[in-house]
This record gives C-alpha cells, sequence and structure tokens, in this order.
C-alpha cells in the first residue's frame, strides 16, 4: 500500500511543471501591447513643450523611475489567468480520467506583478533658420539607456472543488490498488497542491531584470509660432530597434524587433502668467520579426497646466491620457515548430484586449536667468489602467540651449 502511496506522490510534481508552463499562457492574455509596452514615454512631456524655441541647439536629459505594484484586466480589476492542466502519460491520463477531468483540470488565478522601469532620455534637438510651409525646420534624437525589473505570482490558484474528491474515490478502486481513504486523500490534497505550488514557481521564475541600450528615435521638425505667446510643432518621429532585445524574456531594454512610426504634434500656450501644453501622439507599429506580434495602435496625450508663481518658478498639474486603437494580433507565418516552442508557444490573444490608463500628479519648474536652463521634476500616479500595468512615477528633467 505504502509503495503506491509514493508512486502518486512522486507523480505530483512532474503535473507542477506542466501547470506552469500554461498558466503563464494565460497570463500574458491580461497586457495587450507586447508584454504591456509601447514605444514612448507617456509623461515625458512637460515645460519642454512650452519653452519659447529660437534657431539652435538644445540638450534635454529626462530621468524617470516607474514602479508598478498592480496589473489590471479588461474590466479595470486585478487580472486573472486560467490554465488547462493535461495528463502527460498513461499513469496520468488514468488519474484525470478517474476523476472526471481526462481532457484536462482548468486552473484560475490572480496575476500580480513588481514592475521597476529606471531610465535616462538624451535628447539632442536643433532648430535652423530654414523655413517650410512658414515653419523653421529642425531634427531631434533620442537614444535611451534603460533598467527594468519584472517580477511575476501568482495568488489565489483554484483547481475545480470536485477534482479532489473525484480523486479521492477514483484512487480507491482498481486500476489504483483500491488505496485505502486517508491515504487517497492524502494523495488527491498532494496532487492538487502540487499543481498549485507548479503555477506559483513557475510564475516566480518567469520575471527578469536587463539592463541596456534603448530603441533609437530620429525625427525632422516643423515648428511655428502662430502669435499671441502660442506654438505648434510637429515631428513625424521614426523608432529604430536599436536596444537590446530577447522575445523570450519579460523584461527588455528595447521594445522589440520591429519599427514604430510616431507622428506628434505639440501645442503651447505661455502667457498672463500661465503655461499650457499639450502634446498628441500616434504610434503605428510594423510586425516584430522575432516572435511575428504586432502590437496595435496607441494614441498618447501629455498635458499640463502650469501657473508662474515668480519669474522663474511655476507650478501645477501635469498628466497623460493612453488608448490603444486597435488590437494586437500575432503572425507566425515563416516560424518553425521548434521556433514556436522555443518562444513559449503563440500569444493567445484576447479580441478587443486594448491597453488604457490616465495619470495625472504635481509638477514644479525652475527656469534659471529666463532661458540659461529648465529644471523641472514631477510626480504622475496611474489610474483607470485596463489591460496593463498601474502605477506611479517620478520625473526629473534639465533641459539647456547650447
Amino acid at each position: 500500500m505504502a509503495r503506491h502511496s509514493n508512486r502518486f506522490y512522486v507523480a505530483s510534481p512532474w503535473l507542477a511543471v506542466s501547470a506552469f508552463v500554461l498558466a503563464m499562457a494565460g497570463a500574458t492574455q491580461a497586457m495587450a501591447a507586447e508584454n504591456g509596452l509601447q514605444r514612448y514615454s507617456p509623461g515625458v512631456g512637460g515645460s519642454d513643450m512650452t519653452t519659447p524655441l529660437v534657431p539652435g541647439w538644445y540638450v534635454q536629459m529626462p530621468i524617470v523611475a516607474y514602479h508598478a505594484s498592480k496589473i489590471k484586466g479588461g474590466d479595470g480589476k486585478q487580472a486573472t489567468g486560467s490554465a488547462v492542466v493535461t495528463p502527460q502519460g498513461s499513469q496520468q491520463t488514468a488519474l484525470f480520467t478517474g476523476a472526471g477531468y481526462a481532457a484536462g483540470v482548468p486552473v484560475t488565478y490572480k496575476t500580480n506583478i513588481k514592475a521597476d522601469t529606471q531610465a535616462l532620455l538624451p535628447r539632442v534637438t536643433f532648430l535652423g533658420t530654414d523655413r517650410l510651409l512658414g515653419a523653421n525646420v529642425g531634427y531631434t534624437a533620442m537614444l535611451p539607456l534603460v533598467r527594468r525589473k519584472v517580477q511575476l505570482s501568482a495568488s489565489d490558484i483554484t483547481v475545480p472543488s470536485d477534482f479532489a474528491s473525484n480523486l479521492t474515490a477514483s484512487l480507491q478502486t482498481a486500476p489504483f490498488g483500491s488505496l485505502s481513504a486517508p491515504v487517497a486523500a492524502a494523495t488527491a490534497n498532494a496532487t492538487v497542491s502540487a499543481i498549485q505550488q507548479g503555477v506559483g514557481d513557475r510564475a516566480a521564475a518567469a520575471g527578469n531584470s536587463t539592463y541596456g541600450i534603448g530603441d533609437l528615435e530620429v525625427s525632422p521638425l516643423l515648428h511655428w509660432e502662430i502669435g499671441d505667446h502660442q506654438a505648434v510643432t510637429f515631428a513625424p518621429t521614426l523608432v529604430l530597434p536599436t536596444g537590446d532585445y530577447d522575445a523570450r524574456q519579460r523584461a527588455n531594454a528595447g521594445y522589440g524587433n520591429f519599427f514604430t512610426f510616431r507622428p506628434s504634434v505639440q501645442y503651447a500656450f505661455i502667457g498672463d502668467g500661465w503655461d499650457i501644453g499639450g502634446r498628441a501622439v500616434l504610434s503605428f507599429n510594423t510586425r516584430n520579426k522575432d516572435n511575428g506580434y504586432y502590437s496595435g495602435s496607441m494614441f498618447n496625450l501629455d498635458w499640463q497646466l502650469m501657473k508662474f508663481v515668480s519669474d522663474d518658478v511655476r507650478v501645477g498639474l501635469q498628466g497623460y491620457f493612453v488608448r490603444q486603437l486597435s488590437k494586437d494580433t500575432q503572425d507566425l507565418s515563416g516560424f518553425t515548430s521548434t521556433q514556436i516552442t522555443a518562444l513559449g508557444g503563440p500569444k493567445e490573444i484576447i479580441n478587443g484586449n486594448k491597453a488604457s490608463v490616465n495619470a495625472a500628479g504635481p509638477a514644479i519648474g525652475w527656469l534659471k536667468n529666463g532661458g540659461e536652463m529648465l529644471l523641472e521634476g514631477k510626480f504622475l500616479k496611474e489610474f483607470d489602467a485596463r489591460n496593463r500595468t498601474e502605477g506611479q512615477a517620478f520625473w526629473l528633467t534639465v533641459s539647456k540651449p547650447l
């Protein structure tokens, strides 16, 4: 009798491995855009959007520290995942069949995350005296340095309530050796625990940390001074896949092996003691050649409402608005079965799984000697997230004409 009991306890750890792989596939469903990221740093726009531009060279050095401890689903609540644990081998097939789950045991769980990003976003901008369509023509480029860390975990891991009881009853009959009721119950409970432990262990192993060079952004500029202390800037940005990236990792310095076309229009008003600005950004992505993933198109709006409290100091609110316009898709044509397996299998894309979030927070800016240097700090808190992380960010930006 003890020999039978040990045999089924030995089988349980194998179930944990199977559960983990499938469970993590479900966890990714909560995040729209690949790994819940987009090739734009919402919140980067601030007083730099409204600082008057004259022909010449400018450097900007934004530094951001972002932390998220929540991941939200499409309903705005904590994201959940699901998986089906399928039997492997004749012994497990007999076990699952006896418990009434021949096709596999469904598992549900809550997805937890701790995500941290620290980035340095150095930008160089040149505005010339040449004019096109009434605007000054210029150029800008940015190459980020990025450190990311992602930790995942699963909680409230739930197996169907009748699985253990059905398995207990089945283990007391042939062909399992007619185990005694206590031994059968202990074996069934150990199998459930192994499934739950496997999901939790695999979730913990799925995170990673990395640092490196990010994706290069380059763009021409058209800058119009439209009178009454107002200006408009147009920047059709192209983002290149120069960053460090591994499609098998959750966290990367780069966003993937694809290109992003990101046109933006920026409006600025400075007058009557107010500093008001906004930047509307659209992002269109090509296919990621490393995993066939298409991240949906995105819309971002950075905004600020600042009040001068002295000639050099302004205080107020800043924030952003993010909406994913089209759903994600994946095209694995051209990938071999071995390559697909190495990537962890196809990503399960839920129709309409679009990311969105809002953020707002206090900001303060200091302008040295009327324009020699701009120093700005802000804290932005995210809220109302859907299909992505929800966190907060500290920003410190130095801007200086050369």
